[in-house]
């Protein structure tokens, strides 16, 4: 492992605990009744707490040079990655009944373009570390951004539930932070003279999200096929 990402295990860890911040309201502080949590809720919460635990593992494993656990925890994800796409996807769906008890289903359809891209921008940042994973410089860095591509979902809920800021602005900072978050992961790696390209390659891709998420959730192409996506899946 890089001498100057020996401690990635941290990062790993500060980006959990944010997680359990902006979820704390809603699902970590409900401990131990969990009243009004659903089944689907506590699935999808136990995998991405793997999720974490194994980006939090794996540097430790290659650190030791136990090489055939940190492989065996690799495949592992072969398996956890579509389960975690597959709760995204029931998590949407309660969402979207659950929206549309109260307002139209041509206002709920722009809402899942969160999901959607969310889920988009963590599969390529992990194909890429797949296909990149025998190149351990690119192979890491990508693993870093996955964690990027979704720990905006918990941002956002601080910005909101703990800051009282409106949904447009929670977006906004939260679109901000992990841009910069990114940057500086870039700067990082050319202070030390390490390879910031897959960095710099995954903020094109949440950049490219981002600006769709003020474009496209309005346009009557999203509004057409997605509302037939839901009333098709949903």
């Amino acid at each position: 492992m890089e001498q100057a990402y020996k401690n990635i295990t941290y990062l790993f860890i500060a980006i959990f605990m944010v997680i359990f911040a902006g979820f704390y309201k809603t699902y970590f502080g409900l401990f131990p009744t969990f009243d009004k949590v659903t089944i689907t809720q506590h699935i999808h919460s136990a995998l991405f707490m793997l999720w974490f635990l194994m980006l939090m593992v794996q540097p430790i494993l290659i650190r030791n040079k136990n090489f055939v656990l940190h492989r065996a925890l690799g495949k592992f994800s072969y398996v956890l990655v579509p389960l975690l796409v597959g709760s995204i996807f029931y998590i949407a769906k309660g969402f979207y009944h659950k929206m549309i008890v109260d307002i139209t289903a041509e206002k709920v359809v722009p809402m899942l373009f969160v999901p959607f891209y969310q889920i988009i921008d963590f599969v390529v940042l992990y194909l890429l570390a797949i296909y990149h994973k025998k190149f351990t410089p690119y192979h890491m860095r990508y693993m870093i951004a996955t964690s990027m591509a979704i720990v905006g979902a918990a941002v956002r809920r601080i910005c909101t539930k703990l800051l009282d800021m409106s949904s447009p602005d929670a977006f906004l900072y939260t679109f901000l932070i992990t841009d910069l978050v990114l940057v500086a992961l870039i700067l990082y790696d050319i202070r030390y003279k390490k390879d910031w390209k897959p960095y710099f390659i995954s903020l094109i891709i949440i950049l490219i999200s981002q600006a769709a998420y003020y474009i496209v959730p309005q346009t009557s192409f999203w509004q057409k096929w997605c509302g037939l996506f839901a009333e098709t899946f949903f």
